[in-house]
């Protein structure tokens, strides 16, 4: 038939012959190069991709801790010197303290983060070491970075109030650091908070310099569990988190002027300090969006 058409005298015979084969044969071609695109076909996923073939490998949302370390108004700033309540000027060189249990109520429900860990843990008693698996939002907050990363948060809508512990719930003080992941808060590292196995970590480390002096020794101020106690940073209001594949973003501010507000540092009292700063803790947080 082919070759009948070859030699008629009728061009448009001709013509309505080749180009539904060669239409095919482009088809058959096209098929033959494609290749499914893996992608995300969440649309709550942060890295959602419309264009994607074959679900893979979805990326959610997750709560993050925005931190704003200030004196009153002002960014803290570590080489600064800083006038305190009774006119001393002090420098406060570093601060590093641990948040966990984080807990965001919504309509009467309480929500945390998806993410677990399986850590090693020194046994209560004895020379045992056991495992135990924990909701993994251990934060190791430091000057920065700014924002951390807590832990997967998919649940979305208007939230009343956010809650979390300034510090590490009871069995996490066992944690063996050199068993924990690799990068993981309560692992070895330079800023780790760790005492050893008797005591556990310090909930939070202040190390200040009483005058404006270079040559002045910094004291170092560690505040463990019997110190500060079972304290937690709560605060209402209306905390939105939207739908879409968008982080749940909160804003920690931290004052220290109202921690250090009161402390005598002419006195050298260490303990003295202590209790001061831990009486003040109550007005040094602010939770906000």
């Amino acid at each position: 038939m082919m070759r009948s058409l070859l030699q008629t005298s009728d061009p448009a015979a001709l013509i309505r012959c080749i180009i539904p084969a060669a239409f095919c044969c482009f088809l058959l071609l096209l098929g033959g190069c494609f290749e499914p695109k893996d992608g995300c076909l969440d649309i709550e996923a942060t890295n959602f991709d419309a264009s994607a073939d074959k679900n893979c490998c979805c990326e959610y949302p997750q709560l993050v801790i925005e931190t704003a370390q200030r004196y009153d108004t002002l960014p803290y700033l570590p080489d600064s010197l800083y006038v305190a309540s009774d006119g001393q000027i002090f420098r406060i060189k570093r601060i590093v303290f641990y948040l966990s249990e984080f807990e965001i109520s919504q309509s009467g429900g309480l929500f945390s983060v998806g993410d677990t860990v399986r850590l090693s843990l020194y046994a209560p008693a004895g020379n045992d070491t056991l495992q135990q698996t924990f909701i993994d939002d251990f934060l190791l907050v430091l000057r920065t970075p700014v924002n951390n990363e807590v832990g997967e948060f998919r649940q979305t809508g208007d939230f009343e109030q956010v809650r979390f512990r300034l510090g590490l719930p009871p069995d996490a003080q066992r944690a063996i650091p050199a068993l924990a992941p690799s990068g993981h808060p309560l692992g070895i590292q330079g800023d780790s908070l760790w005492l050893g196995s008797n005591t556990g970590y310090a909930f939070m480390k202040a190390i200040v310099v009483r005058d404006s002096m270079a040559a002045t020794i910094p004291d170092t101020l560690m505040f463990t569990g019997s110190d500060i106690g079972d304290f937690f940073i709560q605060q209402t209001g209306n905390f939105i988190h939207a739908s879409g594949g968008y982080d749940f973003r909160l804003r920690l501010t931290i004052d220290y002027k109202k921690m250090f507000e009161g402390v005598n540092w002419s006195s050298g009292d260490k303990m003295t300090w202590k209790s001061q700063i831990v009486a003040n803790l109550p007005n040094v947080f602010t939770v906000s969006q």
